[in-house]
């Protein structure tokens, strides 16, 4: 059987290469999406393999809306808290941080490896990020250094690693979630006329660590094929008694955040594979003797604390597996060729309710108020200029939970305002449209689409804003930080798909820096400036399309 601590040691083949070197020497996990004012954690495993070394000093910048609150260091045998002090007379800026784990101490032998596991509180931010640099030190001087090539993790800074961390906030009305309680369990019977592959996915939420947490269960044998498995370190994997490994990819999950699951079972290749937040961990062969009315999920919980599910489906699958990622935080599933058997989002008024179900079979849960990431589906505004008219036209949005749209305006300092209803015709590929009049004024006007869904929750489309009688294509945002130093990030909200050219000037009129020149799709964008060869001073920056432009100061200060 393919134990966990198993899985564990054999993490090590990811540092074997000395940090001298320019192999990578550590693995990095942390959250895709935390809830706003949650706490989160995350984890660097890495090794000691500089038999010259004697501490690894571990520098932690977290970012704006984002405060450091523990450090625990974790070996094969041993786990405690490490102190952690300002590194401010390193020359780092906002609540940076220095910890140092000493590398002679008796449970971090030469060659071992160990985590450094940091748990962050979070505050009312949307977007943030948390930067890393780690020294191996001997007698006052370096000998190596924490490496990786992985790109996704990369900074402006040579040795220095960045995580992106995104927020969401929770306020879902009467939206509900399954906890498993103790000693409890939930299963599903897959009987549902399956003819392709089988899609299960579901949302879930750790509140401990070392557990199993889900079966796949032969109905007719009544034996276990496959398990999803945690550890005291909280490194995720999957088992199988009977069944060979393709490959296996334990990685690290945050407890008290939700994390997204997807596992296809592709009968025609004889195949299982494994999926949290859109990163395989594990791929199996799937017996010719297993098909999916033989099939049993069990989410079983033996410990003495809960955890949560929500948002469970089975699907008669046939899309590339980016089509269930791209559908995870939606209540309806949108495809052409595959078809949902099975869904609960767990909003029954009682369990005895989601009991009547006849595929479902329940022991010691409860339902309580949902804060997992799904949302319902925004429509799409698009706005265009008419001689005498603003031509407002949406689609798309959670349309088959969809009860009635309502275009608001609002301009100057007052509120939005109700322009017009519009039944929901509850069709996929139904396009909207509205005439407003273009009033010949210069305050600032904007407009949105209210939806209102069947069940009273409302979202909103994102806002247009059109202002001197022009349209407003994006929004520039401050750079932060500001003052910096030497490195700042500039964002852009593009409202409308353009090509656009972001440009750096000093107070001369000198460009310094192009950002950015291409085409920009709707949506945020981050751009980084480092004004490392630059003297400190005031410094403009700009965006323009074709047909808008703003322009914001930012200061250097070196």
């Amino acid at each position: 059987m393919f134990r966990i601590f198993i899985i564990w040691i054999s993490i090590g083949f990811f540092y074997s290469i000395p940090p001298q070197s320019f192999g990578d020497n550590f693995k990095f996990s942390f959250p895709d999406l935390v809830q706003k004012g949650k706490s989160f954690e995350i984890s660097i495993i890495t090794s000691n393999d500089l038999e010259k070394a004697d501490k690894l000093d571990l520098y932690i910048i977290p970012q704006r809306g984002i405060k450091l609150e523990s450090v625990t260091l974790r070996t094969e045998n041993n786990s405690r808290e490490l102190e952690f002090s300002s590194a401010s007379s390193k020359g780092y800026l906002y609540d940076a941080v220095i910890c140092t784990v000493g590398l002679s101490e008796s449970s971090i032998g030469s060659g071992s490896f160990f985590q450094v596991f940091l748990k962050f509180s979070s505050e009312n931010v949307n977007y943030s990020e948390i930067e890393f640099y780690g020294e191996f030190i001997k007698d006052n001087r370096t000998v190596g250094y924490l490496q990786s090539s992985n790109n996704n993790i990369s900074s402006e800074y040579p040795n220095h690693f960045r995580a992106k961390i995104n927020f969401y906030a929770s306020d879902f009305g009467n939206d509900k979630t399954l906890v498993l309680k103790p000693n409890s369990e939930f299963s599903i019977d897959t009987d549902l006329n399956i003819k392709k592959d089988m899609l299960i996915d579901f949302w879930i939420n750790f509140n401990q660590n070392a557990l199993t947490f889900l079966e796949i269960k032969n109905k007719l044998t009544n034996l276990v094929e496959y398990s999803l498995v945690t550890n005291d370190f909280q490194i995720l994997s999957a088992e199988s008694d009977f069944q060979s490994v393709n490959n296996i990819s334990p990685r690290f999950i945050s407890s008290k955040v939700w994390l997204h699951f997807s596992i296809l079972f592709s009968f025609s290749k004889s195949n299982i594979e494994f999926f949290c937040d859109r990163k395989k961990f594990a791929d199996f062969k799937l017996p010719i003797s297993l098909p999916s009315k033989d099939i049993i999920i069990s989410f079983i919980n033996n410990t003495t604390a809960g955890y949560k599910l929500d948002q469970l489906r089975i699907i008669d699958y046939n899309d590339p597996i980016e089509v269930a990622f791209k559908n995870r935080y939606y209540p309806n599933f949108i495809s052409d060729k595959s078809a949902v058997k099975f869904q609960s989002n767990f909003n029954e008024s009682s369990v005895n309710d989601l009991q009547t179900n006849n595929h479902i079979y329940l022991d010691n849960c409860v339902l309580t108020p949902s804060d997992a990431p799904i949302f319902s589906r925004a429509p799409e505004l698009n706005l265009r200029l008419m001689n005498n008219y603003y031509e407002l036209n949406w689609s798309g949005g959670d349309y088959a939970n969809a009860d009635y749209y309502i275009v608001e305006r609002a301009g100057g300092e007052s509120g939005f305002t109700e322009l017009q209803r519009v039944e929901a015709e509850k069709k996929k590929d139904k396009i909207y449209s509205y005439l407003s009049d273009r009033r010949d004024e210069s305050e600032i006007i904007y407009f949105r689409v209210k939806q209102v869904n069947t069940d009273g929750s409302i979202v909103y489309s994102s806002q247009l804003k059109v202002g001197q009688g022009t349209l407003e294509e994006f929004s520039l945002e401050q750079n932060y930080p500001n003052p910096f130093n030497p490195v700042t990030q500039i964002s852009i909200d593009v409202l409308v798909d353009s090509d656009f050219e972001i440009v750096v000037y000093n107070l001369e009129g000198q460009k310094v820096a192009e950002l950015f020149r291409g085409f920009l799709a709707k949506g945020e964008h981050q751009f980084t400036f480092d004004g490392s060869e630059l003297p400190s001073g005031i410094y403009l920056y700009k965006a323009w399309s074709p047909n808008f432009s703003q322009t914001k100061k930012m200061i250097l200060a070196k």
